[in-house]
């Protein structure tokens, strides 16, 4: 925690760090391109005024004495020059012919030797001088040296001050950047702040308190505020139906344990013959046997969500299968005078699924069908068949339910009449277990029902080759 913290911290100064480097980076580049192409530029205008003078010198009328007309021209030709240079004519031997200005650049004779053109930056008096050395070739041979100098002193004025620009610039930047990044950190740790504030004060409240956050923050915050509010509103469901799941199991419980201590008390208590004494372990054992049914529900339940309970998933024939429960349907509704039908296709379907625990699904919906059947009625089993899926539908003639119960049906121990049930040995467990099962073959199962018109419930199936595949 200590080490996520100093990082935490550390990070906001890594990336001011990394754009004061990115910007020196970038204003060091700058000013070396920059000086270098001021250069280029200046080395340009230097040569080009260069090249000038000695066109000028080769025009020269041949009557009049070539030197002293350069010289009498060479300011108006310095002028010409958009540097406004500093120019030196020089004889072969190193002699000052002419200059402009007042004091000419000093030199010896031995810089200005062969036919080379040479430029340098040397050091002057007043700062750096940019020189060309422009020889005049006549007959082969230098006759003439031009020295043409540019001072850089304004030149390197002007880069200092364009750099401490870019320096003061840059410092603002990093200064609004560290102010911003601050302020921004400082709500998103305000927001997470209050997150860990919230968290540590949930208890076991059902419905705990909502996370609520500015419409300013940002997509990470809002993010993670809608993660934890459906993260606390699932909690809460499952907080709610473990406190139902807990109270229900109590009730199952106590009722029949009620009935058991109330009759064995009696059956104590008062002088009783034999036969009523057997008709007491009688009661006792059926209500023995209730609670062991409701047991074995609650424990098949609890480690199917554990997944515990391995499905032996084994190629099916559903027609084979429909056939035969609906041969156990009409034995059961035999003693209601019930119909039941069966509408199968001749194709066969192949299914992936644990027989068994089929068997187990449908049983459970047709017992249901035929319990909630007034006599005479009529239970309908059918099998359609859907491009990648297989549809079971189990339809009666029964009580039906309302529309308010259908979304809770599943749910364990909900029942829709509240007393029935449970004198004929329902646990309002079997459609929970329904569910499991469907769903754990990656099917769905739905219910509709109208109240005095009866119920259909649905089961869809995946083929054998979705299922396989899957």
């Amino acid at each position: 925690m200590q080490g996520s913290t100093l990082l935490r911290n550390r990070l906001p100064y890594w990336n001011l760090l990394f754009l004061a480097l990115v910007l020196s980076g970038g204003v060091f580049f700058w000013h070396t391109e920059r000086q270098q192409h001021d250069l280029n530029q200046i080395d340009h205008q230097l040569l080009s005024t260069a090249q000038h003078i000695t066109f000028f010198k080769e025009k020269l009328s041949s009557g009049f004495p070539a030197q002293d007309s350069l010289c009498g021209n060479l300011p108006e030709l310095s002028a010409l020059s958009p540097l406004a240079p500093s120019i030196v004519v020089s004889s072969a031997q190193g002699e000052t012919l002419c200059f402009t200005g007042n004091d000419p650049m000093p030199h010896a004779k031995e810089d200005y030797s062969g036919q080379d053109i040479s430029i340098e930056t040397t050091a002057g008096a007043q700062g750096p001088l940019r020189t060309l050395i422009y020889p005049v070739i006549k007959a082969g041979t230098p006759s003439l040296y031009l020295v043409v100098t540019k001072d850089l002193s304004a030149h390197k004025k002007a880069m200092r001050a364009a750099t401490l620009l870019l320096f003061v610039s840059g410092i603002i930047i990093l200064t609004f950047f560290a102010i911003l990044q601050r302020k921004f950190r400082g709500c998103r740790l305000a927001a997470i702040k209050q997150l860990t504030l919230l968290m540590d004060q949930t208890n076991t409240e059902i419905r705990p308190s909502t996370f609520q956050i500015a419409d300013t923050a940002t997509p990470e915050v809002t993010e993670l505020a809608s993660s934890y509010n459906q993260m606390m509103t699932r909690r809460a469901n499952n907080l709610r139906r473990a406190k139902q799941f807990t109270a229900d199991v109590t009730h199952e419980l106590r009722t029949p344990l009620t009935i058991l201590r109330g009759e064995t008390e009696l059956a104590l208590r008062n002088g009783r013959d034999r036969e009523q004494l057997r008709q007491v372990l009688v009661s006792n054992l059926e209500e023995i046997s209730r609670m062991s049914y409701l047991i074995e529900d609650l424990l098949l339940l609890s480690k199917g969500d554990l997944g515990e309970i391995p499905l032996k998933m084994e190629r099916q024939n559903l027609n084979e299968l429909i056939i035969e429960l609906h041969h156990q349907a009409q034995l059961l509704a035999t003693a209601k005078n019930i119909k039941v039908e069966l509408h199968c296709p001749e194709n066969q379907i192949t299914l992936q699924a644990d027989s068994l625990r089929l068997r187990q699904v449908f049983l459970n919906l047709l017992t249901n069908a035929i319990k909630y059947t007034p006599d005479n009625g009529s239970v309908t089993l059918s099998l359609t068949i859907n491009d990648k899926d297989v549809a079971i539908t189990i339809s009666d003639t029964g009580i039906g339910m309302d529309s308010d119960h259908l979304e809770a049906i599943f749910e364990r121990f909900y029942r829709v009449d509240k007393t029935g049930n449970r004198n004929d040995g329902g646990s309002g467990l079997g459609l929970a277990i329904v569910k499991w099962i469907v769903d754990a073959h990656q099917g769905s199962v739905t219910v509709s029902s109208t109240h005095g018109e009866g119920s259909q419930f649905t089961v869809l199936l995946p083929r054998a080759q979705e299922t396989a595949s899957a």
